[in-house]
């Protein structure tokens, strides 16, 4: 229903009891699945204003990516595998897009996340914020907003999954390739330094989590 005729955010639901007569089913129930919906980001239940639907944002995304985790507590190697490997063809693209469309605004904070990330003083905890800012700010670069919504919370849930390992090595040079490229406007080469920081990131997390989980 929420795909078809109430598929623009903001659409509001018909009240409880006509989706019950709608469904044939008791006002319970729709309450139960209003509750799931909400959970999952697709609607938004108030009090007096009844139930909206909404628009994707990274907050959701980042929530059902978690609810996704959240029983798993150590990552298991196929799962980050999988995860570097999306964000490795998400990043590229953005690398890419941004070579050619990034503004002096934008190479700006990229290059002001990539100095704190490198900031001798700083504490795991702010390395990975800085490390979150630098992609975020590259995503930014590409004036597409999609890619903000997806990546943020990929890359944030991917964050904590490695702070489990320990694992802070993130790769400043290979980060500050990657910024330089886009600066340079130079796609192709962008999108090569995004991929040789995967793979690097994908040797060091799969070393880190066979010492957590040597079984597997």
């Amino acid at each position: 229903m929420i795909a078809g005729e109430f598929s623009q955010p903001g659409a509001r639901l018909p009240k409880e009891d006509e989706l019950a007569d709608r469904f044939r089913v008791s006002r319970i129930v729709i309450r139960e699945a209003m509750k799931i919906l909400e959970e999952r980001g697709l609607v938004e239940v108030r009090a007096g204003r009844g139930t909206t639907v909404v628009a994707p944002s990274p907050d959701r995304v980042k929530t059902a990516l978690a609810r996704l985790f959240r029983d798993q507590p150590i990552p298991t190697l196929d799962d980050m595998d999988h995860m570097i490997e999306l964000r490795g063809i998400l990043e590229e693209t953005v690398a890419g897009l941004a070579a050619v469309r990034a503004t002096p605004q934008d190479l700006e904070k990229i290059a002001h996340a990539l100095s704190d990330m490198a900031a001798p003083e700083n504490t795991d905890e702010q390395t990975s914020e800085a490390d979150v800012r630098f992609h975020m700010a590259s995503a930014a670069a590409s004036h597409n907003r999609f890619f903000e919504i997806v990546l943020e919370p990929l890359t944030s849930v991917y964050v904590q999954q490695v702070k489990l390992t320990n694992s802070y090595e993130v790769g400043i040079d290979q980060h500050r390739r990657i910024y330089e490229k886009i600066a340079k406007g130079d796609q192709i080469a962008a999108r090569q330094a995004v991929r040789r920081l995967m793979e690097s990131t994908r040797k060091h997390v799969k070393a880190a989590l066979q010492v957590l989980s040597p079984d597997g």
